[in-house]
Parts: C-alpha cells; structure tokens; sequence
C-alpha cells in the first residue's frame, strides 16, 4: 500500500515538472517571437504577455499594470475610443470579440502607428485559443514597417513608371511644336470616323490650310519666328474651332482639321472664321511683327466606299485651286472636280493656274 502512495505521488511529481517545463517552454518560445503577444480570457484580461509585448510597453513609457498581466485589454480599446475617437481602436475591439464570441475563427488589420520621429505599421492578428479548461485569445501585434516601406516605394516605383508612359504616349500622338495632335494620330482619328460615315450613311469634311508664303517669313524673320508664327496659328485656329472637330499639324506649315458628320459647306465656315481669325491681327515675334495669312481646301466623303485618302486627297486639290486663286480662301471641292471659292464673304469661279505656295 505504501509503495503504490510513494508510486502515484511519483507521477504526479513527473506530471507537475512536465507540466512546468512546458510551461517554461511555452513561455521560453512565446519570448522568442518579435510580434506582441498576448493572451486574454473571455473578459478581456490580460493573462500572459511575452517579452516582447512587455517591452513595447516598457518603450513607450506604460506602468506594468496598464499593458499586460491584469490588464483589461477591452478596457484599453474602449478608452482609446472615448479619448480620441481612435478608429483603429474600435475596430480592433470588434474584430476581438466577433472572435471572443465565436462570430468568426480569426481577424486581421493592419494600422498606422506613426511618431513625430518615424513611421510604423502593424498587423494585429487575433485567434480563439480554446485548450482544456482554458478559453480566450491571442493577440498579435506584428511590425511590418519594412513590408509597408516596400509596398509605398513599389507603388511610387509604379506611379513614376504609369506617368513615365503616359507622357510617351502623349509624345507618340503629339506635335511637339504647337502641342497639337500629330499627323500619325490625326489619321488614326480620321479612319475611325470615316468608317463611321460610311457605316451609317453620315457626312464627313476635312479642311487642309497652310501658311500663305511661309518660306519668305522664314527667310526674312528666321526659322525662330517661323516656329512662333506657326504655334500662333495653332493657337488661333484651335479657338475656332466646334467642340467636335479636330485640328492637327499635318507637316511643316500645314495644318488639318477632321469635321464629323459636317458637310462641306458647314466645314468651309468653319475655315473661314479660322482663315479671318489669323488675317485679323498682325502675329509679333522675337525678331519682327509679320502679317500672315492661310489658304483653305475642303474635301467631304462622296460615297460609302470613300477612304481617308480620298477626303485628304478632295482637300489637297481644292488647296491648290486657293493657292491658284490668289490665295487667303477658302476652296471647296465637290463631285464634280469644280472649286468654289469664299474670299472674304465673295465667291468666285476658280482659276485653271498652278498653285502658288
């Protein structure tokens, strides 16, 4: 009988030591980890923290009691929230009784916990922990400074590369001169709209100017106060211009301007309030004033198996009639190959003489 007393007070000596040395062993690993830990009862309370939750406390400036062991962690949120109105703070109390109270298995966040001397993040993990007679949960509060650092500089990475392209595409499809769309696009444009007109049956004009006798502006003025006089007429032509329609640079001293679902007469109104706008005033550059004026071709889709070809190509011709007419008008050309001309309001008959620049 003794020896059976001796026997089973021998285990349940080996059973405490084993039972210390897990605990020990338990706290030994929970010390190991660089995440805050904690574990709460069902209240809230604070009923182990590892070393380093205990130092986090410690560093900025917490008495024992006000952090771990004995703590009430609900108490701790909730005066957060009544203080500051610390969103975080209420969120991280609903996440930790929605798992407290079997609403969900676990809860994430991650938060800022900036300084005026640094910047920090963390991610507050919560799980149930139900063991033996033990219920409650653990808290986790891990820094992920580095990680969030690395997810800013990779979005600035992005943003800087999203802006980088898109400056490229806007120097792919534009005129670096005047800043309007180049002739490349323009032409891109013009295709969608013209298979639009034929589709539906809709009228579609183009006008074609150029400056009147560019090359004697350069040769008197230079090459500097030719590229201020061309920018001037971008700039004037473009404020003339309906909402619908386009105007590129369509090489040297040439622009173009795309009128959808506008017929050729409309579209020569168009060129003619552009046509007054720049002979109106005199353009003054670095090296001298210059009076300069602009001759115009309009050309309109003629039938639903019209390109873009063939609009560019009506407009260029009926340019070279303006330019044969004395230039400073404006020239449609119709189906039959005939030009009519508006000069300053007039109309005439065109001229049968080669274009003059």
């Amino acid at each position: 009988m003794i020896e059976e007393q001796q026997t089973a007070q021998s285990i349940e000596t080996l059973a405490n030591e084993s039972l210390c040395a897990s605990d020990s062993l338990a706290a030994a690993i929970l010390d190991s980890l660089t995440a805050n830990i904690a574990l709460l009862d069902p209240t809230g309370t604070i009923i182990m923290a590892n070393a380093a939750w205990r130092r986090f406390a410690n560093d900025n400036q917490c008495s024992d009691r006000a952090y771990y062991l004995g703590a009430n962690y609900f108490a701790i949120c909730e005066d957060a929230v009544r203080r500051d109105s610390d969103a975080t703070a209420a969120a991280a109390l609903d996440g930790i009784r929605a798992v407290m109270h079997h609403g969900q298995d676990f809860f994430t966040l991650e938060y800022p916990c900036h300084s005026p001397a640094e910047k920090r993040w963390f991610r507050l993990r919560v799980t149930r922990l139900s063991l033996h007679r033990l219920m409650g949960c653990v808290v986790a509060h891990e820094d992920i400074t580095m990680e969030k650092m690395a997810e800013e500089a990779l979005r600035e990475v992005e943003r800087k590369l999203r802006e980088s392209l898109e400056r490229e595409q806007v120097l792919a499809r534009t005129d670096g001169l005047t800043n309007l769309i180049n002739r490349r696009h323009f032409l891109e444009l013009a295709e969608h709209e013209c298979a639009v007109a034929r589709r539906y049956g809709l009228p579609l004009a183009m006008v074609l100017f150029d400056v009147d006798g560019f090359k004697a502006v350069n040769d008197s003025l230079g090459h500097q106060a030719g590229d201020e006089i061309l920018k001037e007429v971008a700039r004037r032509a473009g404020e003339e211009l309906r909402s619908a329609d386009v105007l590129a640079r369509y090489g040297g001293e040439e622009f173009i301007v795309l009128a959808p679902e506008t017929a050729a007469g409309m579209a020569a109104v168009v060129a003619e309030r552009i046509r007054r706008r720049i002979a109106g005033k005199g353009i003054d550059t670095t090296t001298g004033s210059a009076t300069v004026t602009i001759s115009a071709g309009v050309g309109e889709i003629q039938s639903n198996t019209d390109t873009v070809e063939d609009l560019v190509r009506r407009a260029d011709r009926a340019l070279y009639d303006a330019k044969g007419m004395g230039r400073n008008r404006t020239v449609i050309h119709d189906v039959s190959g005939c030009a009519t001309a508006r000069y300053r309001g007039a109309t005439t008959a065109p001229a049968s003489s080669p274009g003059v620049p």
